[in-house]
């Protein structure tokens, strides 16, 4: 068959070797089939590439795709996750998507080999494409990060706001000359951020050198410290930085006071998230709050609305973020 061909029934039942009313009854309702039948249609179905169905399974489970693990923003999210789940007996299965893009037939195959009745996805799905024909066939809601050109439902904060405000208060503390430590580009809120930051700048009339615009190839501590440090190494080190989280701002902390400069006095430092880290370091991280347990449990609700009633009308939430002044700066 050709790609360019529209996958039917007929090839599907072709595939799993039964006939078209089989797959039908396997698709539409599993229990009218036995499970070995409903097993090698739904092989059939990913085999062969068959679109036109909607992912109808009674296992109670929701799939939650993380990035990583390492990220200390992504506990609280699941944490919220996790009481709406249990509210309506559902339970979570975390999968740690890792540098894996989410492709729309690896996401149909984690559903598939889970069982799972839908998904909440903190990681960016790799195509608006892919989103599309996605959210048409499974249950899916976007946690943090989502495609913006999407009608998929998703629950996030808006990035460019907080980055501008964050920019706004070192400049209302005397700061001229502001870095970025920014984390990778594929992701929403490492773009949106910068975006923010170069935004606040200009309206303040504050140029940024290239070399101020930090980016750290990887979300990683150890990363973080290298970038830091090549940062604030030359002659003309900035008096500020605005690092994108926590993670990075703790890694600026600690390439700075390698270096020997004195946080606030030397050099401000502001975070994002407002983690635990923020209260755990010296001094104590000035950081942007974000609701990640609301941003969880909102993101469970609308799923668990769209798998009891598929029909229903996605849901785009954006919540309030805050700028916790601490003693960074």
């Amino acid at each position: 068959m050709k790609k360019t061909e529209k996958v039917t029934l007929h090839d599907v039942a072709k595939a799993a070797d039964v006939s078209i009313a089989t797959i039908s009854r396997a698709i539409n309702n599993k229990h009218n089939v036995k499970k070995s039948t409903y097993d090698k249609v739904m092989r059939a179905v990913h085999e062969v590439g068959y679109s036109n169905f909607i992912v109808k399974n009674d296992s109670n489970l929701v799939l939650v795709l993380i990035p990583d693990i390492v990220n200390p923003f992504y506990s609280k999210v699941i944490k919220g996750i996790s009481s709406s789940a249990r509210r309506h007996n559902y339970q979570e299965i975390l999968v740690r998507t890792g540098s894996h893009p989410l492709t729309q037939s690896f996401v149909e195959n984690i559903v598939y080999e889970t069982h799972a009745e839908g998904v909440i996805t903190l990681d960016s799905i790799s195509s608006l494409d892919a989103l599309e024909n996605l959210r048409k066939k499974i249950p899916i809601v976007q946690c943090s990060e989502y495609l913006e050109d999407s009608e998929a439902s998703y629950v996030s904060i808006d990035d460019i706001s907080a980055s501008k405000a964050v920019v706004d208060y070192m400049v209302s503390k005397g700061k001229t000359k502001i870095a970025i430590l920014n984390g990778p580009l594929k992701y929403k809120y490492a773009r949106k951020r910068k975006e923010g930051f170069l935004e606040a700048l200009k309206l303040n009339n504050i140029k940024v050198p290239s070399s101020y615009i930090a980016q750290i190839p990887e979300f990683s501590y150890d990363a973080a410290i290298s970038v830091a440090t090549q940062l604030l190494s030359g002659d003309d080190y900035p008096d500020a930085i605005f690092a994108v989280s926590d993670v990075f701002a703790v890694a600026a902390m600690k390439a700075a006071k390698r270096i020997g400069l004195k946080i606030p006095d030397d050099l401000s430092i502001v975070g994002f998230d407002n983690t635990n880290l923020s209260i755990m370091c010296e001094p104590p991280l000035t950081s942007v709050r974000q609701p990640q347990y609301q941003l969880g449990f909102l993101a469970s609700e609308i799923l668990i609305e769209k798998i009891q009633d598929f029909n229903i009308a996605p849901q785009q939430i954006m919540l309030d973020v805050e700028l916790i002044i601490r003693e960074s700066r």
